[in-house]
């Protein structure tokens, strides 16, 4: 048996640092067994499809027992190449070294070294001219081939199981603004790669819950509503932002409508659960969704992917990145989306197809190492889309009580129908950019991050499910424009004490006017609520710290101070005449708030396990509803956690099982119901308080080479406390009307008890060519889209359902090119993507049906 240790040293390692990589790689050296003669020429059963060096090179160590020594800076290179078949550990270096520009091969005590070209010859020339000695040579040329040498015990489970990976692999993630192994990081979270996402059919934002347990995510007119482990925001309309961060790299999305991202050369999601008020700190009162895009290469790499579909589904994407030089490198990703409609238009006046997908995005990426201690990363995304995603609406009313009906409107029966006036497309354009600077200060990195968004969009909306004019918005523009700018500084992570400060400062305008349309109700009456504009200024200063106390219990501490101001203005309309904003035009309002987000966590190293417990808090601004006149500025919600969790790898990192248990104490939470009018607009309000208690339960088994399995269990036992809500409720004539109600004792809105996904994936092996088969289940419990009082509001409880789907994919020996037929929802389960009361009734929107196809896709 052999040890194979990794040490995390500097680059310049001092006196002690010496001594200490000679001790220990000597003790390495005498824990193996030496190297037979004809040991070099066995060969082995390798599948190595990594694309990280380090995680690479750990799988190859681990599969050959091989020693391993690199430096640990390299570990996080990409674009190595697979390594699928029978080979020699030279052999196998051979082919996933090659063209990349890392050298390495096999010593005679049986260990694999491996170094940067580049970077070794630099340093002994460097040293050469500088006249140094032997002695200082040999150390000089050490420091860059050790480097950092990597360190884990393949008895010790320091290596992790990947979510959905097979034995031995290593997720690494950013959550905590520094690279970590996602099983070292004390929070629970979700992490998919990009391979993962494919297999499991999430394909947008929106789908992410397909595979996260106690996330719901609803979606009605392209409007995103995430809620994790309860805790969300319905309508986050300019004035309000959902309770659910969502980031793109380090930019931060703002307006729910744009917040439904379609996927394209994405590393990996990162779900982070429970408030996030140090680090992200901006609305992230119930967590936060990170979704990293992959970076420029050091070397030439892309891929091409295709997919064909029912419903004339099609999509088309393509990656190339190209290094220009030594020092500069370019990525460019496109990606264009269409589908036809999930529902058929009845009504010959109006819009063919309802629920269709007409998108389009462009991505550019330049890396510019402008010095050896200077990286400039710059990110450019443009996305256009045409269509009405989300707006199959229909009729959920009793017969003969909605409004649209009672003048003579039609509904849709099922979802394959609808009804409606709407004659044009919910349309959207988004220009954004991220320029991101680090800076080695000597170990120590400092961090600067400018991003920038320009969102213009229109959107539509059918207010009552019907083909009467009753409530439709035929015309909502809604823009914004902002900035943000961050800075941090960050220390080593090799001592005892690593620790991360910074500043954070966002400014954004945005505009919206809702035009809503009710002559067939009111003959000629088009109105719109008037134009907002609303201001947001905020700023932030954060600092997190972790002490290891001793080698296995640590304490992190940190916190940070939020400032956020808005002001909120409405003038008349400019696209129609008749402006009802309910307040004196013009009319303005301003607020601010200000808030302290601690965290503290106390965490415990076993051999092959962590323990954690953690205080967190979380801040959501306050803000206006649309629109503000009339009313006054909501407060800030304030959501304080304590999380008891266990993350650990086990039986040989052959089974990964990761659980934790919360309560939240949720107070002055910002909850949306439906106003009493005869429009279809909506205001939200600050509910007196709520808690929560609950476990997630993540688990991964590596039953053998070739099955894998793994899934997720979310409990939720949620109440609002001391709430004097506003329910809906029919009384006998067409339309709702607002009652009283105590919502003490009632169940989080959309917060399902249980909810669980199972995975299992098995790769028949026919050759050297693979063909795995990935079967997944996804089910939710019944939860509420808003109160029930009467049994006519029955269709505002979502009852409990299960998606199936599954994909089959034939992999070539050089995992270059894959061919696969898929399908999600195979048993066409029927349930509803939203519901809605408001004054003129019941409505609703449909979640997808089945659908399958065929997808290509080749990587070099």
């Amino acid at each position: 048996m052999r040890l194979t240790v990794r040490l995390v040293l500097g680059d310049s390692p001092g006196l002690l640092r010496r001594i200490a990589i000679v001790v220990l790689l000597a003790a390495s050296l005498l824990c193996s067994a030496p190297v037979k003669a004809d040991e070099g020429n066995a060969r082995y059963d390798l599948h190595v499809e990594q694309n990280t060096l380090g995680a690479a090179l750990d799988e190859i160590a681990h599969r050959t027992s091989a020693q391993l020594v690199y430096p640990q800076k390299l570990a996080d290179k990409t674009g190595v190449n697979p390594v699928i078949g029978q080979y020699t550990v030279e052999e196998a270096l051979d082919v996933l070294l090659e063209g990349t520009g890392f050298s390495g091969g096999l010593t005679k005590g049986g260990m694999i070294f491996v170094s940067q070209k580049k970077a070794a010859q630099q340093n002994l020339e460097g040293s050469m001219k500088s006249g140094v000695t032997k002695k200082s040579l040999f150390t000089s040329v050490a420091a860059v081939v050790l480097g950092a040498v990597g360190a884990h015990a393949q008895n010790g489970a320091s290596e992790s199981v990947g979510q959905g990976a097979s034995r031995g692999d290593e997720i690494v993630v950013t959550s905590q603004k520094r690279e970590e192994n996602m099983q070292d990081v004390p929070i629970a979270l979700s992490v998919f790669t990009g391979d993962k996402m494919r297999e499991f059919g999430i394909t947008n934002t929106q789908s992410l819950q397909i595979a996260t347990p106690g996330l719901v995510v609803s979606n009605t007119s392209n409007s995103a509503q995430p809620f994790l482990r309860g805790v969300g925001t319905r309508l986050a309309l300019n004035g309000l932002e959902p309770s659910v961060a969502t980031y793109v790299d380090d930019r931060y999305i703002s307006r729910a409508t744009a917040s439904i991202i379609e996927f394209a050369d994405v590393e990996r999601i990162e779900v982070l659960k429970g408030p996030q008020g140090t680090l992200y700190g901006r609305n992230a009162t119930g967590g936060a969704i990170r979704v990293v895009t992959k970076g420029v290469s050091d070397v030439y790499e892309g891929d091409f992917r295709a997919e064909y579909g029912n419903y004339d589904y099609y999509s088309l994407s393509g990656t190339v990145s190209v290094p220009l030089s030594e020092d500069l490198g370019i990525r460019l990703t496109g990606l264009v989306k269409g589908r036809d409609g999930f529902a058929k238009n009845l009504d010959p006046a109006g819009v063919d197809q309802l629920d269709d997908i007409n998108f389009q995005a462009v991505k550019g990426k330049i890396r510019w190492d402008m010095t050896n201690n200077v990286t400039a990363n710059l990110t450019l995304n443009y996305w256009w889309r045409n269509d009405n995603q989300g707006n199959d609406i229909v009729d959920l009313s009793p017969p003969g009580l909605n409004r649209g009906t009672a003048v003579g409107g039609l509904s849709g029966t099922n979802r394959k129908e609808v009804y409606t006036a709407l004659t044009g497309d919910s349309d959207g354009e988004e220009f954004s950019g991220e320029l991101r600077f680090d800076v080695d200060l000597g170990g120590y990195d400092l961090v600067s991050i400018s991003t920038f968004t320009d969102l213009s969009q229109q959107f539509i909306t059918d207010g009552d499910g019907t083909s009467a004019k009753s409530s439709d918005v035929p015309f909502a523009p809604d823009s914004l424009t902002n900035f943000s700018q961050e800075i941090q500084l960050v220390s080593p992570g090799d001592g005892r004490l690593s620790w991360i400060v910074g500043g954070y400062f966002f400014y954004e305008d945005s505009d919206l006017d809702i035009v809503a349309d009710l002559s067939d109700f009111v003959p000629g009456f088009i109105f719109s609520q008037g134009l907002q504009t609303v201001n947001t200024t905020a700023a932030a200063a954060f600092g997190q710290a972790t002490w290891d106390m001793t080698d296995r219990l640590s304490l992190t501490v940190g916190g940070r101070y939020s400032y956020e101001k808005k002001k909120a203005s409405i003038v008349s309309s400019p696209n129609t005449a008749t402006t009802l904003a309910g307040a004196t035009l013009p009319f303005s309002d301003e607020d601010s708030w200000n808030q302290f987000t601690p965290k503290a966590t106390l965490q415990y190293d076993f051999d092959a396990a962590m323990v954690y417990l953690t205080y967190a808090r979380g801040f959501k601004s306050g803000g206006f509803n649309y629109p503000a006149g009339g009313g006054t500025p909501l407060n800030p919600e304030i959501l304080d956690m304590i999380e008891l969790g266990l993350k650990s790898d086990l039986f040989d990192n052959r089974l990964r099982f990761n659980v934790s248990g919360f309560y939240y104490d949720y107070k002055d939470l910002q909850v949306t119901r439906a106003s009493a009018g005869i429009n279809a607009a909506a205001t939200t309000e600050n509910a007196a308080q709520a808690e929560i208690f609950g476990v997630d339960l993540d688990l991964n088994w590596t039953v053998s080479d070739q099955l894998s399995i793994m899934g997720g269990v979310s409990y939720l036992d949620t109440e609002y406390k001391d709430y004097d809500a506003v329910a809906k409720s029919f009384q006998g004539t067409p339309g709702t009307v607002n009652v009283g109600f105590d919502a003490s004792g009632q169940s989080l809105l959309r917060a399902p008890d249980w909810s669980y996904f199972v995975s299992l994936n098995y790769d028949f092996l026919i050759g050297g060519e693979r063909f795995p088969l990935v079967v997944n289940y996804s089910y939710k419990g019944s939860y509420l889209f808003d109160f029930v009082i009467e049994p006519e509001m029955a269709p505002l409880q979502q009852d409990s359902y299960g998606l199936l789907s599954a994909r089959l994919s034939y992999v070539t020996a050089n995992d270059r090119l894959e061919l696969s037929v898929w399908g999600n929802n195979l048993t066409d389960e029927e349930y509803f993507d939203d519901v809605v009361a408001n004054g003129n009734g019941l409505r609703g929107s449909w979640g997808s049906p089945r659908t399958y196809g065929v997808s290509v896709g080749y990587r070099f």
